[in-house]
Formats: structure tokens, sequence, C-alpha cells
């Protein structure tokens, strides 16, 4: 009796989809070609990353102004702002790699 490898089955992580064989990528979450699922995830990395900066901005001027003169719509502006500018160059830094 010879032993046969059991058929391994790939699921995508994020959809739990089975996948085709030898798929490099799901192409229900990537797309067709991957560079969807390329953005997206460029675009998380670089709001986290802008999240994290625009924190340290707000707190570095909220403890310059004091808190007293640091209003919040200022503050939340800064950490939009800095979150935006983070996904913008998330996306456009994926878009150069491919």
């Amino acid at each position: 009796m010879i032993d046969e490898p059991a058929a391994q089955h790939v699921v995508c992580p994020s959809c739990e989809r089975e996948l085709p064989k030898g798929s490099l990528h799901c192409p229900y979450c990537c797309g067709d070609d991957g560079h969807q699922g390329a953005l997206m995830r460029g675009a998380y990395i670089g709001a986290i990353v802008g999240l994290m900066v625009g924190g340290i901005v707000a707190a570095v001027y909220s403890s310059l102004v004091g808190p007293d003169n640091a209003t919040w719509e200022l503050t939340l502006g800064v950490v939009v702002a800095c979150v935006t500018t983070g996904v913008i160059w998330g996306v456009l830094h994926q878009r150069g790699k491919s």
C-alpha cells in the first residue's frame, strides 16, 4: 500500500473561501491581478502610521500651547489630516511597487 499525500485545501484568511490550487492571492479579495489587495494593504498601513504621527503631533501641539488653548477642532483636524495623508501615501507607495 502506497501512502498518498492528502489533498491540501488552501483557504483565504480574509473571506474563508477555498482558493484555486497554486494561486498566490485570493481572487475574491485582491482582484484578478492582486493589485486591489496591495492597495488596500497600503491604505491600511498608511492610516495606522498617519494615526500615530497625528496623535504625536496633536499631543506635542497641545502641550506647547496648553490644554486650555488647544481646541478639540484643531487637534482632531490635525489627526484627520495626518491619517488622510498616510492613506494617500500608502496607496501611492504600493502603486509605485507594482
